[in-house]
């Protein structure tokens, strides 16, 4: 632009000097207007820096950036998260292999001593201790030491089982004592009565 106006301060030295014929004085402000078309206005100025200022206060300075990329998590965090985390599935499986209350109810029906009753309670989770495991999202490793616990469970519920059926099996044996010393006694009973 600045070439185009030192063009045309040039041709009005020109013309000063040389008078110019009218097609030289038509070509001049032909070129003139040309400028005066692509000349912005000091208004359209100001609206265009206005527009460039709006850009800068919604824009976010590298500062901005940096603090948001430095407190966001990476993808790798995330994957390690997602790596150590337990799944549904696997809290489900541990939920499946715990005892229910109502085993335990059944278990205390047909407990032999309270002792051992009292180490199965001891040694079985509740839904509550449960609950906070799923709140907690329990890690691998922590499922790991639920398994063992889950397992320990299972064996000494095996064990409980295992001893109901030997203290039903002396229940039977002792039921046909007594049954025998009942026909003894009133054998005896019929022999001292004659």
């Amino acid at each position: 632009m600045e070439r185009t106006l030192l063009q045309i301060l040039d041709k009005l030295e020109k013309m000063e000097t040389n008078m110019v014929t009218k097609q030289e004085l038509a070509e001049i402000k032909a070129e003139l207007e040309k400028v005066k078309d692509h000349m912005a206005t000091k208004q359209e100025l100001q609206e265009i820096k206005a527009e460039l200022e709006k850009v800068k206060d919604h824009m976010a300075t590298k500062q901005e950036l940096q603090e948001v990329k430095n407190n966001m998590a990476t993808k790798q965090e995330l994957q390690e998260v997602k790596n150590n985390m337990a799944t549904k599935q696997e809290l489900q499986e541990v939920k499946n292999n715990m005892a229910t209350r109502q085993e335990l109810q059944e278990i205390k029906n047909n407990m032999a001593t309270r002792q051992e009753l009292q180490e199965i309670k001891n040694n079985m989770a509740t839904r509550q201790e449960l609950q906070e495991v799923k709140d907690n999202m329990a890690t691998k490793p922590d499922f790991m030491l639920i398994q063992q616990a889950v397992l320990e469970t299972n064996e000494i519920v095996k064990k409980l089982e295992s001893k109901i059926d030997t203290h039903e099996q002396l229940l039977t044996l002792l039921s046909h004592r007594s049954l025998e010393h009942e026909a003894a006694i009133s054998s005896i009973r019929f022999i001292l009565t004659k």
